[in-house]
Order: C-alpha cells, then sequence, then structure tokens
C-alpha cells in the first residue's frame, strides 16, 4: 500500500505532516484486520487550510448539486430546496470548521481522500496530541476502507439533495458509517495504546471559539447519537460475526432507518 500525504497546511504545520504519515503507516495494516475490509492501493493524505477547504467543499457541493439535479430530472420547486440545503451547509461550514479536525472526502470525483485540517486541531487543543492523532487517523482511515469497498456508494447516497427521489429518506447513513468508524478506532486505539481515546472532553487548551461552537447542546446530542451507534456495531459484530456485519456495504436492506437509529435493537436483529 502507498501513503501520499500532501502538505499544503503552512509550514508550522511541518511536524504533524511528518507525525500523520508515521500514525497512517502504522495503523493501516490494523485497518484492514480490525475492519475486515481492504484499503485501496493509494492512499493520499491532505493538510489543508481552512479557507482552502471550505472552497473546496463549495465547488464541490455545487458539482453534487448540479450533477444530481440532472440524473434524477428533479422538479423546479426541489431544485430551488435544493439550492437553500445548498446554501445553509456552506454557511455552517464557514461557522463551524473549528470542530473539523479531519474528514473523508471527495474534491476531485471518485478520489477519495483523507483531509486533515491543523488549524482546526489547533483550535481544539489537540494538534501536539499524539493519542488524538492515532484515533483520527484511524476512523478516518475506516472512512477510506469503506469506500473502497462499495466504491464511494454509501456516501454518495447520504450525500443526496433529494434522498425521498432516491427512495433512501427513512435510511440513516451516518448511523452505520460513523459507527463502524468509531468501532474500529475504538479497537485500534486499544490494541496501540492500552485504552480507547476519547474526545468527549473538551481540551483545557482549546481556544475560546471552539470551547463556544461545542458548548452548543447539538454536540451533546450527537455524542449520544455517536455512543448508540458504535454500541450496535459493537453488539452485531459481537453476535453475529464480521463476515455478517460486513455485508451491509453490499446490502442496501440492512443499512438502519432512522427511527432504528434512535431504538436500534431492530437494526441488530436484521443480521440475525
Amino acid at each position: 500500500m502507498n501513503i501520499t500525504v500532501r502538505h499544503d497546511a503552512g509550514r508550522r504545520f511541518d511536524d504533524l505532516a511528518q507525525r500523520v504519515e508515521a500514525v497512517a503507516a502504522e495503523t493501516a495494516p490494523l485497518v484492514e484486520a480490525v475492519t475486515g475490509l481492504v484499503l485501496p492501493d493509494r492512499v493520499v493524505i491532505r493538510t489543508m487550510s481552512p479557507r482552502a477547504w471550505l472552497k473546496a467543499h463549495q465547488r464541490r457541493s455545487a458539482r453534487l448539486l448540479r450533477a444530481e439535479a440532472r440524473e434524477l430530472r428533479a422538479p423546479r420547486r426541489r431544485r430551488r430546496q435544493a439550492k437553500v440545503q445548498h446554501y445553509t451547509q456552506c454557511n455552517g461550514r464557514h461557522r463551524i470548521w473549528p470542530l473539523i479536525g479531519a474528514q473523508v472526502v471527495d474534491f476531485r470525483p471518485g478520489r477519495f481522500e483523507l483531509v486533515i485540517l491543523p488549524q482546526s486541531m489547533r483550535e481544539a487543543g489537540r494538534l501536539n496530541d499524539q493519542a488524538v492523532l492515532t484515533k483520527v487517523i484511524c476512523h478516518e482511515l475506516t472512512h477510506i476502507a469503506q469506500h473502497a469497498t462499495d466504491h464511494g456508494a454509501m456516501w454518495r447516497l447520504q450525500d443526496s439533495y433529494y434522498p425521498e427521489l432516491r427512495g433512501i429518506a427513512e435510511r440513516d447513513y451516518g448511523f452505520l458509517v460513523e459507527g463502524h468508524a468509531y468501532w474500529a478506532d475504538r479497537q485500534i486505539t486499544t490494541k496501540l495504546l492500552g485504552a480507547p481515546v476519547s474526545l468527549k472532553e473538551i481540551n483545557p487548551h482549546a481556544t475560546h471559539r471552539y470551547r463556544d461552537l461545542a458548548a452548543n447542546p447539538h454536540r451533546t446530542e450527537m455524542l449520544e447519537y455517536f455512543t448508540r451507534a458504535v454500541d450496535s456495531v459493537e453488539e452485531i459484530v459481537t453476535t453475529h460475526g464480521l463476515d455478517a456485519f460486513n455485508k451491509v456495504w453490499h446490502r442496501p436492506d440492512l443499512v438502519p432507518t432512522r427511527d432504528e437509529a434512535s431504538t436500534p435493537i431492530g437494526w441488530m436483529q436484521r443480521f440475525g
């Protein structure tokens, strides 16, 4: 496997870029071993500035908006609604970027990369936290493996502006992909560090801006959501086995519904 780190976030983050490369090389084989999924032959990790990240997201969202409207021949009224959603998302990213330390995204069509925002990690007080960096890379490499397994189909559906036209409005893809990634990073950090790494507590070195954003009640709701998701994945893997769980990447009917994300027992039982 070839891991390429493209460092575009500026010289002040050179040390982080070097550490990213070392951690990725160490954890990539563990991601495959723990998840039973295979990473692509080439993995690209890119550091970016918030400004470049925001511009790239705006271009990507606009591209997806146009392409999906054409593909589905969306009615004019729905196109207007989708445009409003697009602008709302763009505005939201401008506000919450300090909360996003890393993500997997295809800024170029079909080319999924692990993008790291060093400035966001600094805002969170986590820039020099090696344990957190290990967790983040394990988590995002798991997303890369998810993409490679189904050629990004799950994530394209998750990003759809027209879920009702695709017949997926009741599916909760985030519960699946994030629950699985948090489960994997918990397993791997326990193997490497002796215990899972938690991000629930706000670092005392976080900036005031980060603290203000993290104080939003929505963060508490999301933490509870992710806890249900990771516990559900662990229960399925423990009860039914990893091979049974991994059928979800090729069987859309196994993706949890929104109701099951609130009460996961129904989702877990569908793997029996």
